[in-house]
């Protein structure tokens, strides 16, 4: 009977590393770690397998990668880290490269745009120097050229006289006219206040000139002259103190009148003739200019009045007295004087002695120079 040697018998009874559970291996070896497990494993059951890991592109300035480190190469996600519905979308991650590629695209737009723009001005600035050119062309031609001028005379600005102030140039058109040029030649005449310039084509002009209104007769008996005083308070012309009325006492010039008046008659007459109120007793240092604006205070203030009292007063008025401001009156149709004073509280007084007229007979006599204090006489009655 042979006997195996022990030794042998116990080696060929050492279990086989890792080949039964709960064994320990004969010797410490070092072991390289296996690979983890990338996320396309088994699922777990019940699971939805997860989506595949998208390597994002490298964003413009972000960090460069180690070479052999792979985006996808860190810890692994669970399966269940997988939201189950899409993110909601955000700016971050957003590559800046296409984001100036956007911006370069709407830029190469716009500039084709106002390219386009460009040439759609370039043809209307064009289009506008053809036409400036054609209408040049046309202004300096005798097509329209203002060969047939007509003036509308007025009492006081002949046509004759009008065609003496005015100056029209040899090449005048009714397009290159200038009525500014022509309203001030014809201002030079101190009754024209404005002109009217009409246009009818082709050649002909018609101008208007329009009279200042006469609100005043000033009566300057050292003088013995009538001066009209216009609206805006500048003396216009003096008149003719010689002057032909018909029976009703109405200025007349045919020459056929019934009656020649001179002296403050003939004003009187003028002043009805043109609506306008008589100034007496003018101060004979008062010199008017025809054009010139009233610089007399005694004057200005008598024109106040003029402009102060109503409509229906001043048609009672027969003369306003002006020797000084503080001693002005008037005299009325009715043969009553009303002593006014300066030219205050012109409305207060104008009622003062309306009263007085409506209310109290036979007066002949209202001192008003302060409204708030009348007095007044009046005829004694039988």
């Amino acid at each position: 009977m042979s006997f195996k040697p022990a030794g042998s018998v116990r080696s060929a009874k050492r279990p086989v590393v890792g080949s039964q559970l709960g064994g320990r291996p004969a010797a410490k070896k070092t072991v390289h770690p296996a690979p983890r497990p990338s996320v396309t494993s088994k699922s777990a059951m019940g699971a939805k397998p997860s989506r595949p890991i998208v390597t994002p592109k490298p964003s413009l300035g972000a960090k460069a990668t180690h070479p052999g480190r792979t985006l996808g190469a860190a810890k692994p996600r669970s399966l269940t880290s997988v939201p189950a519905t899409k993110a909601p979308a955000t700016n971050k991650g957003i590559n800046p490269l296409s984001s100036l590629g956007a911006m370069a695209s709407k830029t190469s737009e716009a500039a084709s745009a106002v390219k386009g723009k460009g040439k759609i001005v370039g043809g209307i600035l064009a289009a506008v120097a053809v036409l400036a050119v054609v209408a040049i062309v046309v202004i300096n031609s005798g097509l329209f050229a203002a060969t047939d001028i007509q003036i509308e005379g007025s009492e006081h600005v002949t046509k004759h006289d009008a065609m003496q102030l005015i100056s029209l140039p040899e090449n005048t058109s009714l397009f290159n006219v200038n009525p500014d040029q022509i309203t001030e030649d014809l201002k030079q005449n101190p009754w024209v206040s404005g002109v009217d310039v009409q246009r009818q084509f082709p050649h002909t002009l018609v101008i208007t000139p329009t009279e200042r209104k006469v609100t005043a007769i000033a009566y300057i008996s050292s003088d013995d002259l009538a001066w009209a005083i216009g609206d805006d308070d500048t003396w216009i012309a003096p008149l003719s103190t010689s002057v032909e009325v018909d029976d009703q006492g109405n200025v007349v010039t045919s020459g056929e009148g019934a009656n020649t008046l001179s002296g403050i008659d003939a004003a009187l007459a003028l002043a009805k003739h043109y609506g306008a109120v008589l100034l007496t007793d003018v101060s004979a240092d008062v010199e008017p200019v025809s054009g010139r604006a009233v610089s007399s205070k005694a004057v200005k203030a008598g024109l106040d009045y003029v402009r102060g009292f109503s409509g229906e007063f001043l048609a009672q008025i027969k003369d306003i007295s002006i020797p000084s401001v503080e001693a002005i009156s008037a005299n009325l149709d009715n043969g009553v004087e009303v002593s006014l004073g300066d030219s205050d509280d012109i409305a207060k007084k104008e009622r003062v002695v309306t009263k007085l007229l409506s209310q109290v007979e036979g007066v002949t006599y209202i001192n008003v120079r302060s409204p708030g204090n009348y007095t007044f006489r009046n005829a004694p009655t039988a």
